[in-house]
């Protein structure tokens, strides 16, 4: 719940920037969305002359995902590859600022600047019956499975260029390399449902130290076992790289009226407007044509008797 929250907030805030904007682009990963069965969300708004700020929203729906050799269980000294039939699940949101060149500005050519990451990964497998024994040597059994969560944040520094096409509509937006750092939080265990009644993993020491999560070897965890649960976690500090290519499409801008090329001298606008082609009426302080009297200083005629 947590991790939504967080990106609701990022992307609510990405949202909020358009109003101060002249120009959108909105954005796609056209390569790695579809192979990942990913769902981008990427919008790039101007905040100033040469800067930018683009936040970019992804989700993966839960799907199939193969993992080969990773999350091995075993159970009565036989392994179990649970993570052959695995659903994952992600969402995620990159927010990042962009200053371009003093020549081009916005949108145009070479940018670097920071950025803000945070991605959440959850991996599910599929359910194995397994048998467990007390100290009296009671058997309950449950349908066991394996949760693996990833929450990654993290800042970076990045370089990239980016090309305007067709009357700057088509944008073509290449992420040289970003690099950065960010801490890794891991949490995963086993679950239990569908359990036998009075089933409680406390109660069963030996069973539960047979049960490997696959990357032992690699970290240590301390591990915390409730009566349907039992999970391990940690936080690492991790290294941060991304590179890619998008494509976008430019809209919007704000045009003044009178101001363009293209604007009619006789539009029907009132007189005294830019370009409407009408006399302007005269004001007190302007000169009447061929004398040097203004309009509020013109002697009074005086009403003619009759004789």
């Amino acid at each position: 719940m947590k991790s939504k929250k967080i990106t609701l907030a990022l992307f609510l805030a990405g949202l909020c920037v358009p109003v101060f904007s002249q120009k959108t682009i909105s954005k796609s990963n056209a390569l790695f969305g579809p192979m990942f069965k990913t769902i981008y969300t990427i919008q790039e708004v101007k905040i100033a002359p040469r800067i930018t700020l683009q936040t970019s929203v992804k989700t993966r729906p839960a799907s199939n995902f193969k993992f080969f050799g990773l999350g091995a269980v075993n159970v009565e000294g036989k392994d179990y590859q649970p993570f052959g039939e695995t659903k994952l699940s992600a969402v995620g949101n990159v927010t990042e600022m962009r200053v371009f060149g003093k020549e081009k500005g916005a949108y145009h050519g070479f940018y670097f600047g920071p950025y803000l990451t945070y991605m959440h990964y959850k991996l599910q497998s599929a359910a194995v019956r397994a048998e467990f024994k007390d100290a009296a040597g009671t058997s309950y059994f449950g349908d066991i499975s394996q949760v693996v969560k990833l929450n990654m944040s993290g800042v970076g520094f990045q370089i990239g260029t980016q090309g305007m096409y067709l009357k700057n509509h088509l944008a073509i937006d290449w992420t040289i390399l970003g690099v950065g750092l960010g801490l890794l939080g891991f949490e995963g265990g086993i679950e239990a449902e569908n359990t036998s009644e009075n089933f409680d993993f406390r109660n069963y020491p030996d069973d539960i130290d047979d049960v490997k999560m696959g990357i032992e070897k690699v970290f240590k965890f301390k591990r915390t076992v409730d009566p349907t649960s039992m999970t391990i976690g940690a936080k690492i500090p991790w290294p941060l790289m991304r590179m890619g290519v998008l494509f976008g499409f430019g809209y919007g801008g704000m045009k003044v009226p009178g101001m363009g090329k293209g604007d009619k001298k006789d539009s029907g606008a009132p007189g005294g407007m830019p370009g409407s082609g009408s006399q302007k009426l005269p004001m007190p302080d302007d000169k009447v044509p061929g004398t040097d009297a203004r309009p509020g200083n013109l002697p009074k005629e005086e009403p003619v008797k009759p004789k």
